[in-house]
């Protein structure tokens, strides 16, 4: 019997992207509003941390409307830049307990890295941590234009027959699952609200709760 396939969300479930998106974040809004792109403004890490998990297109187009596409185009590219370049550099971190976890998971299922991410930023990652020792399929869907996660995996990743469960921080995985019939697992430690998760079937507080859930849910 083939395995199950976890779809795992990265950022947020994964990788605890404060320790460089917030940095990136910080530091490109203050060069854009040197340039006079935007009003300077301070922010909260809360403030922040909300759009870890939106694509760069979507957080920009609710963040900054007033700008012009190539200008939020650009902005995105500089946070992107400024995290590839500290995760190049040692400064990403996956959450405590992710290797051992992902070490466990993958003997019992097939895993899979879908996040709203481009290549760069996944085969940055994916060397930087050596993700490829649990994960044996790679998607971003920032590499197919407006499409949304549910939008990708209807079209280009299920396969009849598979079996897969959902799993993620944010409001865009569960509902991946319930667009698409998948069981879900919402991570609580990641960076969505529980009313954003509550529609998920398991509930977790720790990367290391993961496989417990999703064998509660075969």
């Amino acid at each position: 019997m083939e395995k199950t396939i976890l779809v795992l969300d990265y950022d947020g479930t994964l990788h605890d992207s404060s320790a460089v998106y917030e940095p990136a974040f910080r530091r490109t809004m203050k060069e854009i509003s040197a340039l006079g792109w935007i009003p300077e403004a301070e922010y909260t890490s809360e403030e922040i941390l909300y759009w870890v998990g939106f694509s760069s297109a979507e957080m920009w187009a609710r963040f900054h409307p007033e700008l012009s596409p190539e200008r939020q185009q650009e902005a995105g590219r500089m946070i992107g830049r400024y995290m590839l370049s500290d995760v190049a550099a040692g400064r990403g971190r996956l959450y405590p307990g992710v290797p051992e976890a992902l070490s466990e998971l993958s003997e019992s299922y097939e895993l899979m890295f879908f996040s709203n991410c481009h290549k760069p930023y996944m085969e940055t990652h994916r060397k930087a941590f050596g993700l490829e020792r649990w994960i044996s399929s790679f998607w971003c869907v920032g590499e197919y234009g407006s499409l949304q996660k549910e939008e990708v995996f209807a079209q280009y990743i299920r396969e009849p027959g598979r079996r897969y469960i959902a799993v993620g921080d944010r409001f865009k995985d569960i509902r991946l699952a319930a667009e698409c019939g998948l069981p879900s697992i919402g991570c609580l430690y990641g960076f969505g609200t529980p009313e954003e998760l509550s529609g998920a079937d398991r509930l977790i507080t720790d990367i290391r709760e993961l496989k417990s859930a999703a064998d509660s849910l075969q």
